[in-house]
């Protein structure tokens, strides 16, 4: 165990010794001291056994490998707390074809392996919505603990089983923990994946609920699947105030613990202001461990001191009995993605942000087009990298180009809605470096899933022009795009719920639903075809020519 940690990018160091002396000043000599031990974990997205199911390899991270690692703590400590901070069923073929493909047992593997950790509480995440109320009911009634959410209420109406807090006691020490989920859902999913809830601003909801807590509690631990608003050191917004929350609830009075999520990033404990704060990253890479020092004040206990890192789990060996209870789910999901479906007549690579018309999203865009019947496609790059040879086709291809459980609609958009959502795609581009050959520019924190392109029209995007005014030639069936045109334009639910901020999708008028997840639909098309040939049509272009851009391939999404 580390005895200091180090935020990111910064050059202080903040040792036991000097957080002991800042919080337990004045202690009396002899006082009872003693140490709870709080593990958490976030953003699993089932990544249940440390294999990569889709690229058919060995991954790093997994809710068996941190079931190793809490077994041996807990072995170690009698006070000790697990808790998790969501989006832990959705995000992989195991967890997809289990709980929410057609023909799915419902036997939640994640939530198997998290029965055998031991978890406390849980939060409910956003992707906690992905596949509907009726997959989260069937998945929560499954859980050993309960699913905790201050700010979400209807849940008795909605048949949810989530409570606000929890209050458990180890040891003596009587640990409060205040959940909180992310209260964009809304503007995420669809309707009728959250019916009858009402999310609200976390921060309000917390300052209601802490006093009331914190009178009970020795030990308060705020858990929100919300990321940081602000830079950690300096302070500054970084422009996600509508979806994190974490730096503002890290203000309020009567917090020891607040423990983050959903942004993936990896934030080892820290001191900010008066709260220690952390994240652990993401897919069960890394268990975030803070050992809290307590002191007893007369019938009660006191934080007076801390140490804490974030632990990798690599290396760790898969929990046996984890690997036994989702070995039946595990093995039916492999057999899917090796069943065929066709031939892949070329190599393809599945890649992020590609700087031209590319054959993967070219080859989402013909799916919703013939699924749907609409004029035109709207679809961005949603998968990692992955390569695939020319060869036999099965699922692995589906699951690789869409890993979201999207599902499809039609809406129709006037032309002049058309050129806003397309300025609105390519508004990530920051301009074209020269010398040598031209390096195109994107701005870093705009996650992959936001650069959309157009199939059925062809036009030509200036990435040096300012922003709103990029898209030059718009033409649909070779005549150009006038303001009053009306189309119909196939998009994904989660755009059509407003995802991505785009103007006008979220409340354009509806002409199809097809309430079908596109993996299901992509490998229907596959099927169906028997042969796929991945070529682009090079239908839109940019207006110099360009190289790769450097730094490699951005981040995996947080969505």
């Amino acid at each position: 165990m580390k005895t200091g940690v180090r935020g990111p990018g910064s050059g202080v160091r903040i040792t036991l010794m000097a957080a002991a002396l800042a919080l337990g000043a004045g202690l009396a000599w002899g006082q009872e001291r003693t140490t709870l031990t709080v593990l958490f974990t976030s953003d699993m997205h089932g990544h249940v056994l440390p294999f990569d199911d889709l690229r058919d390899r060995p991954s790093d991270g997994s809710v068996a490998q941190v079931a190793s690692l809490v077994a041996r703590l807990r072995g170690a400590s009698s006070r000790l707390v697990v808790l998790d901070g969501g989006d832990a069923i959705e995000g992989t073929p195991l967890g997809y074809y289990a709980i929410a493909a057609a023909g799915a047992s419902g036997i939640d593997p994640t939530i198997a392996a998290m029965n055998l950790v031991g978890y406390d509480a849980a939060v409910l995440g956003n992707h906690e919505f992905n596949f509907g109320l009726d997959v989260l009911r069937r998945s929560v009634s499954q859980s050993r603990f309960p699913w905790l959410g201050a700010n979400l209420s209807g849940c008795d109406q909605a048949h949810l089983s989530a409570r606000d807090e929890l209050l458990v006691e180890r040891g003596g020490i009587k640990v409060g923990i205040l959940g909180l989920t992310n209260p964009n859902v809304p503007h995420w999913d669809p309707p009728s994946h959250w019916a009858g809830l009402v999310f609200e601003d976390p921060v309000p909801v917390a300052l209601a609920h802490l006093p009331s807590l914190r009178a009970r509690a020795d030990v308060v631990i705020l858990v929100v699947h919300s990321g940081f608003e602000r830079d950690l050191e300096t302070g500054a917004r970084n422009d996600t105030d509508s979806e994190n929350f974490a730096y503002r609830l890290a203000q309020l009075p009567g917090i020891d613990l607040l423990l983050t999520g959903h942004t993936h990033r990896a934030i080892p404990p820290r001191a900010l202001g008066r709260t220690i704060v952390a994240q652990p990253g993401r897919w069960a890479e890394f268990v975030t461990r803070v050992d809290l020092e307590l002191a007893r004040e007369g019938s009660s206990w006191k934080v007076t001191g801390w140490r804490g890192e974030n632990v990798p789990t690599r290396g760790e060996p898969a929990d046996p009995d984890v690997v036994a209870a989702v070995s039946g789910e595990e093995a039916k999901t492999k057999a899917e993605l090796a069943r065929p479906l066709g031939e892949l007549t070329a190599p393809l690579n599945v890649t992020s942000i590609p700087i031209g018309d590319d054959p993967s999203v070219d080859l989402i865009h013909a799916v919703q087009l013939e699924a749907s019947g609409a004029q035109l496609s709207l679809a961005a790059p949603l998968g990692s990298h992955v390569e695939f040879a020319a060869g036999p086709l099965t699922p692995r291809l589906a699951y690789a180009l869409y890993p979201y459980p999207n599902t499809l609609l039609v809406v129709r958009l006037t032309g002049r809605q058309l050129k806003d959502v397309l300025e609105h795609a390519v508004r990530g581009w920051t301009g074209v470096e020269c010398a040598g050959g031209c390096t195109l520019q994107r701005d870093p924190d705009l996650p992959p899933y936001n650069y959309d392109t157009l199939e059925g029209g062809t036009y030509l995007v200036d990435p040096t022009a300012p922003v709103g005014q990029r898209v030059r030639g718009l033409r649909v069936n070779g005549a150009q795009v006038g303001p009053d045109d009306t189309f119909t334009v196939a998009i994904n639910s989660y755009r059509a719920a407003g995802g991505g901020g785009f103007p006008h999708l979220a409340t354009a008028p509806r002409v199809i639903e097809i309430a079908r997840p596109m993996v299901d639909l992509i490998t229907e098309y596959i099927a169906r075809h028997g042969k796929v040939t991945p070529v682009a049509d090079y239908n839109w272009a940019f207006t110099v020519p360009l190289r790769v851009a450097p730094g490699g391939r951005p981040a995996a999404p947080s969505r």
